[in-house]
């Protein structure tokens, strides 16, 4: 006689019979949006910011660069931060730094095969020539520190330095302009800075542990049976793994698998204790179980910045 636990498996394994041909291999996944925390989480909690003053040659170029990509910043159908234009201005912090920019070129010679003799439109030999060549390297380094208004207290401070180089032969023209070059690595600081300091959401897709190592055999067939189910109806696949939990405890693959539902479902609270309970279960280190646990943990911080930033406008409102 089949125990209650078993019988809830069966109940949510039925519906497979008729679903998928027993040969047909599984390889799935849980597709997901998640909100993730800003790695400078101090700044994240701003609300106004003003874009102050980068001296350097270059430094007006990445004001503009780093106030549109921060624009750009928008989570949960809204800007995160509402940028305050002018030199004054209320805001809650305050951006600014320093640009520096450097180009040096220089010769040299360098050895090439060219065609020395052509028959019927064809190259029938070759010779090894020397050619005289340009070799221009660009250095673009940005010192940027964010200050809080209220206090003067620097939340983020750091230096991005990006070099650039390229090469170019007698005959051949550079790949792009020096100001071409400067400015898309000026793009790109002023990007990486707006994902440095406000959060981000992103679709992403993590495939669920298919391996049934460890579990006893009677129970191999319905495990993958569960997950080809994940495709179908995950919630009822989520609780076939509970039952399965019970009968084979602290078996790595279900225990991760539990931990990818509660993530999916928005439980990231559960989903943790899972990805924490599977780590060393699955062991190497860092194993899936892991990174699960590293990414849920983002997830959380993201909520518990957004309840305080929503605190904080209540607190304002009152004033």
């Amino acid at each position: 006689m089949a125990s209650w636990i078993q019988s809830r498996m069966l109940v949510a394994l039925g519906v497979l019979a008729t679903s998928f041909g027993a040969g047909q291999a599984a390889a799935e996944s849980v597709r997901m949006t998640g909100k993730f925390a800003a790695p400078n989480r101090e700044a994240a909690l701003l609300e106004t910011l003003r874009i102050g003053r980068f001296s350097g040659q270059d430094g007006p170029q990445f004001e503009l660069a780093v106030e549109r990509a921060i624009a750009d910043a928008v989570v949960d159908g809204r800007p995160h931060f509402d940028l305050v234009a002018g030199r004054g201005g209320d805001a809650d912090g305050v951006l600014n730094g320093n640009v520096t920019t450097g180009v040096q070129t220089n010769r040299f010679k360098r050895k090439e095969k060219r065609c020395a003799e052509r028959k019927d439109g064809k190259c029938v030999r070759e010779d090894e020539v020397e050619v005289d060549c340009t070799r221009r390297v660009i250095n673009v380094n940005v010192d940027l520190r964010l200050a809080r208004r209220d206090d003067g207290r620097i939340v983020y401070s750091v230096s991005k330095p990006r070099r650039d180089e390229a090469s170019w032969c007698q005959g051949q023209n550079p790949p792009r302009t020096t100001e071409e070059a400067v400015r898309q690595t000026i793009l790109s600081i002023a990007t990486e800075v707006r994902y440095d300091i406000a959060p981000k959401v992103e679709n992403y897709s993590i495939r669920f542990r298919e391996t049934t190592r460890g579990l006893p055999r009677d129970l191999t067939r319905p495990f993958r049976d569960i997950v080809k189910m994940t495709q179908r109806d995950l919630r009822a696949a989520c609780a076939a793994w509970q039952a399965m939990d019970a009968q084979a405890p602290n078996n790595p693959s279900i225990v991760f698998d539990l931990g990818l539902c509660a993530e999916a479902a928005g439980d990231f609270a559960r989903a943790m204790a899972f990805y924490r309970r599977a780590a060393p279960l699955i062991g190497r280190g860092g194993n899936e179980a892991t990174v699960g646990a590293g990414r849920v943990g983002r997830l959380i911080a993201a909520r518990e910045d957004d309840a305080q930033r929503s605190r904080g406008r209540r607190g304002q409102g009152r004033r």
